[in-house]
């Protein structure tokens, strides 16, 4: 059975996608959340998908280097 995400977001060709899990740890139960990165392009006519999943404790890295990404490339 596949997991819905909790919410989703959609800018252009790129969605992302929050995700929750109830993980028993070994104190005490806990929620661990991630976010999945989707972008679509077309290959030979077909479309395709590539993913990308962070933690929660990464989204704030990737965002951090996505932007100097971006003012390095004049986005």
């Amino acid at each position: 059975m596949t997991q819905k995400p909790k919410e989703t977001f959609r800018a252009g060709l790129v969605k992302a996608a929050i995700f929750e899990k109830l993980v028993k740890g070994s104190k005490s139960d806990f929620t661990s959340q991630s976010v999945t990165l989707q972008t679509s392009y077309q290959k030979s006519g077909e479309w395709q998908n590539r993913n990308l999943t962070l933690i929660k404790k990464n989204v704030r890295n990737a965002i951090s280097v996505l932007e100097q990404a971006a003012q390095e490339m004049g986005v």
